[in-house]
């Protein structure tokens, strides 16, 4: 049984939560797809009206997600992001079959404010998700395996 994700929960309030999950990344290596997202951004601990990305930032380089993303403090109601090599053909995959025919090499989804679900062809970054949420006493961290993608019909989106 290979595992090719984790799924864990985050806090469900404001912070940068969205740049720590992205921290045992090789967020650099990879260019980003942005898609569904509501990240509602915070100045002086009130919500504005503004969004941590805007409509015109659907593409990005893993150093502008990264620094948007640890700069601000938002409040991350849901947001789905794929990872791309800087190569690669970007295209909005959301099951697990046209994530592996895809050049998708991490898909990453938050839902509901906590709900973490993270998706990776390459299984040390697999592993190494799991240990940093164990390391950041997130909650209900679990492994998904092949199995579980494949029987359950997980999405992406």
């Amino acid at each position: 049984m290979k595992n090719m994700g984790v799924i864990f929960e985050i806090p469900n309030e404001y912070g940068n939560y969205l740049s720590d999950i992205l921290q045992p990344l090789p967020i650099n290596s990879y260019q980003w797809l942005i898609d569904n997202d509501e990240i509602h951004l915070l100045h002086d601990n009130q919500f504005t009206n503004e969004f941590l990305f805007s409509d015109d930032d659907r593409i990005l380089s893993g150093e502008r997600l990264y620094e948007s993303s640890k700069n601000n403090t938002y409040y991350m109601v849901f947001v789905t992001l794929r990872a791309f090599s800087k190569d690669g053909i970007i295209k909005e995959v959301s099951q697990y079959e046209e994530f592996l025919a895809s050049d998708c090499q991490i898909a990453l989804a938050v839902c509901d404010c906590s709900y973490v679900m993270f998706w990776c062809k390459d299984s040390q970054l697999v592993s190494d998700m799991y240990k940093y949420a164990v390391s950041k006493s997130y909650k209900n961290i679990n492994y998904i395996s092949e199995e579980d993608l494949i029987a359950h019909k997980y999405y992406i989106e």
